[in-house]
C-alpha cells in the first residue's frame, strides 16, 4: 500500500509545454454557427496529443498531476486555452483541500481508452473525468465518490428523436441504427445490456462521434446524459436531443490500486465540497448551462480493491 508521504514524492511532476490544436473540417454546414466549442476539440481528441495545463501560470514546488476530460462541453473540456466544466471546478476543489495551489496543479487530457494506463504509469496522480464507478472500473482502480449521478442516454438528430423513443418518452428500440460510443466508456456496457441488438460503433473520442452523428455516418451517441446534454448544448439543442435510457451511473475521482490513503482523503474533500454549498454552486453552473439536473446519491466515499 502506498502511503500519503510517497504519493506527495511522486507527484512531484514537470508540466510539458501545450501542444498546438488542430483543427477538422468535415463538418455540416448547417451547424456552423455552434462550433464554437466543437471545433478546436475536434483536432485535438482526433490527433493523439496530450493537452498540458496549469491552473494559474508556470507550475511551482511540488505538483499534482490530474487527468481531465478535454471533448466534454460543460463537465470537462478544453477551450480558449483553459480547461472548463463541472469536473474541473471538482479538482480545482479537491486538490487545494489536499495541499496544492492553483499554480501546483496539472491537467492532463485523458480519454476512457487510456486514463487506466495513464494512472498505472505515473503520468496523472488521479483522474477525474466523468469515470463510472462500476463493477468492472472498480477492479482496476480505486475510487473516491460518487461525486454526480445521473442516467444513461442517447444524443440524436432532433428529426430522428421519435426513431429512437418508446411511448413513455425514453429510449425505446434502436433497430438497425448505428450507435457511436467512445472507446474504454464503461457506460457502454450499461447500453449494451438494455439493447443488446445495438450496432456500436466506437471511436476514440466524443468530438469524433458528433461529427459521426452530424454527417449522417451514426445515427445516434450513446453515454451519460451529463455528457450527453453538454454535448448537446454546446452544439446547438435545435439540432440534437437526448433521451433517457434505463440504468443510473455515479461519476468516481479514480487513483491507482493500493493508494487507499489517497481515495479516503479524495473522499472526506468532497465531503466537505458538499457540506459547504460549494457543490451545489458548481451543480447549478452546470445546469445552467445544459438545462439537465443532476444529483448525488449517498455520500461521497472511498471505494478501493479487497486485496488491498
Amino acid at each position: 500500500m502506498h502511503h500519503w508521504s510517497s504519493f506527495a514524492s511522486r507527484s512531484m511532476l514537470r508540466a510539458r509545454r501545450p501542444m498546438r490544436r488542430g483543427f477538422r473540417s468535415r463538418l455540416m454546414a448547417g451547424f456552423a454557427a455552434a462550433f464554437g466549442v466543437i471545433l478546436p476539440l475536434s483536432g485535438l481528441a482526433g490527433c493523439g496529443q496530450i493537452q498540458v495545463t496549469t491552473v494559474s501560470g508556470a507550475p511551482e514546488g511540488p505538483t499534482i498531476a490530474i487527468g481531465v476530460a478535454a471533448d466534454e462541453p460543460s463537465v470537462g473540456a478544453w477551450h480558449d486555452g483553459t480547461y472548463q466544466g463541472f469536473d474541473i471546478t471538482i479538482a480545482k476543489y479537491v486538490a487545494a483541500k489536499l495541499g496544492y495551489a492553483n499554480k501546483q496543479i496539472v491537467f492532463k487530457q485523458v480519454r476512457p481508452e487510456n486514463r487506466r494506463s495513464m494512472l498505472d504509469n505515473g503520468q496523472v496522480d488521479m483522474v477525474v473525468a466523468s469515470w463510472p464507478i462500476t463493477d468492472e472500473s472498480s477492479a482496476i482502480v480505486d475510487f473516491a465518490g460518487p461525486y454526480l449521478t445521473t442516467s444513461v442516454g442517447l444524443l440524436v438528430r432532433s428529426d430522428e428523436r421519435g426513431r429512437f423513443t418508446n411511448d413513455a418518452g425514453s429510449v425505446g428500440d434502436v433497430g438497425d441504427g448505428t450507435v457511436c460510443a467512445v472507446k474504454g466508456d464503461e457506460t457502454v456496457g450499461i447500453f449494451r445490456g438494455n439493447h443488446p441488438q445495438a450496432r456500436i460503433q466506437e471511436r476514440s473520442s466524443y468530438a469524433q462521434c458528433v461529427t459521426a452523428v452530424q454527417v449522417g455516418s451514426a445515427d445516434a451517441i450513446a453515454s451519460d446524459m451529463a455528457v450527453l446534454s453538454g454535448l448537446q448544448a454546446a452544439n446547438g439543442p435545435q439540432y440534437m436531443d437526448v433521451i433517457a435510457d434505463k440504468g443510473e451511473v455515479g461519476y468516481g475521482i479514480a487513483v491507482s490500486q493500493g493508494t487507499s490513503q489517497l481515495a479516503q482523503k479524495i473522499a472526506e474533500a468532497l465531503e466537505d465540497m458538499v457540506e459547504d454549498g460549494s457543490w451545489t454552486a458548481a451543480k447549478d453552473t452546470f445546469t445552467s448551462q445544459t438545462k439537465l439536473t443532476v444529483s448525488l446519491n449517498g455520500d461521497p466515499k472511498a471505494i478501493v480493491s479487497d486485496a488491498e
